[in-house]
């Protein structure tokens, strides 16, 4: 271990928080990125949880009855990263909540900002952002630019268990200066659809995307995609790999041979190897599913191959990079590869998942098996 100023990678980080607003598959499919309105309500709940945080706010409407809004901001990792807590917001506080709203004008919005308002309901006593410390805001004072943070610990892991193979364990987190969020699945990834691949694409309804209703992701978005934190255990027969975004957990025993054809699902069936030094896991027996957050369609004939290599950096630590490449014979003229870099950090700590789907119905044709 050694200790080392990373003001720029942890304000690198926190930056996340203005990037990811529209990232996420519910933002995308949920608010209109055209249309903001701004309400006021009284907080019933603060729910400090990922996928993403969520204020009930009990909004009196013009007629005197009472609508309980649901306003809806990034992750509550992110917020962590700002100096957000579970208790910085509390039942009973008066808010004004202004973003984006929804397209089907349910009672939702996107956080942008928040007004903490006095007791009348009526003056502003602070302004209250995701990406901004709270009790910066509350003491008054003005929020510095690109102000140093404190130094952080670099991890630095043995090469190899005691046993003799590469060691992975322990838990990894994202930072954007080595991996950015949109990564290969962002406005401009150019996936090598094929012409049933580039039907389904068309096809596909970001607005009703089955992850917005908290089905699971499926390996390539829980596995290859994902931004966020991870734990990778090491045991002689297997390994076990547990995701922060959405609470999936994984255990992959080790063997030469790849599974049978059999009942597939979002995690398919998986079989782990060691290899010049990396970590190498194949998967089938997938259902369809899609590669990130802007939906891109996969067929349920995929076979994914994850291959993870560590690297220690002078500068950063043992990094993870994990190589997640994707065959898809029904939708895919070639392999395509995801990339992911993380950091290992022994003070990360994972926040609880609990997805809430959004205040409308779920379309019937929205299922999966």
């Amino acid at each position: 271990m050694k200790n080392k100023t990373l003001y720029v990678l942890v304000l690198l980080a926190l930056g996340v928080n203005s990037v990811v607003a529209f990232a996420h598959h519910s933002s995308t499919s949920t608010f209109s990125a055209d249309e903001t309105i701004s309400v006021d309500g009284v907080v019933t709940e603060f729910r400090f949880r990922n996928p993403h945080v969520l204020v009930y706010l009990d909004v009196t409407n013009a007629d005197g009855s009472v609508t309980n809004w649901m306003s809806e901001g990034p992750s509550a990792t992110s917020w962590k990263r700002s100096g957000w807590a579970p208790d910085s917001l509390k039942p009973g506080d008066i808010l004004r909540v202004a973003g984006n709203s929804t397209l089907d004008g349910s009672p939702m919005v996107w956080i942008d900002t928040m007004g903490l308002l006095d007791g009348s309901g009526g003056n502003v006593v602070a302004e209250l952002k995701p990406g901004e410390d709270p009790a910066v805001a509350l003491s008054g004072a003005e929020v510095a630019d690109a102000e140093p943070v404190e130094s952080a610990e670099i991890t630095f892991l043995s090469p190899t268990l005691s046993t003799g193979e590469p060691n992975f364990t322990g838990t990894t987190m994202n930072i954007r200066a080595l991996s950015a969020r949109g990564g290969p699945d962002g406005d401009d990834a150019d996936m090598p659809y094929n012409a049933v691949g580039l039907a389904a694409l068309e096809a596909w309804d970001l607005e009703n995307d089955p992850q917005v209703f908290c089905d699971p992701p499926g390996l390539v978005r829980q596995g290859g995609y994902t931004p966020y934190g991870q734990i990778i255990t090491q045991y002689p027969d297997h390994v076990v790999i547990e995701y922060e975004e959405y609470g999936s957990r994984r255990a992959i025993f080790f063997g030469d041979e790849i599974p049978k054809s059999g009942v597939r699902s979002h995690l398919g069936d998986s079989v782990a190897r060691y290899e010049n030094g990396s970590l190498i896991i194949e998967t089938v027996n997938l259902l369809a599913n899609a590669s990130g957050h802007r939906g891109r369609p996969l067929s349920d004939k995929i076979r994914v191959t994850e291959v993870l290599t560590r690297i220690d950096d002078p500068e950063y630590g043992t990094l993870l990079k994990t190589e997640t490449t994707v065959v898809d014979p029904e939708f895919l003229t070639e392999p395509w590869t995801i990339s992911r870099t993380k950091l290992y950090s022994e003070d990360y700590e994972f926040i609880e998942n609990d997805c809430v789907p959004p205040l409308r119905e779920r379309p019937a044709n929205v299922w999966q098996e």
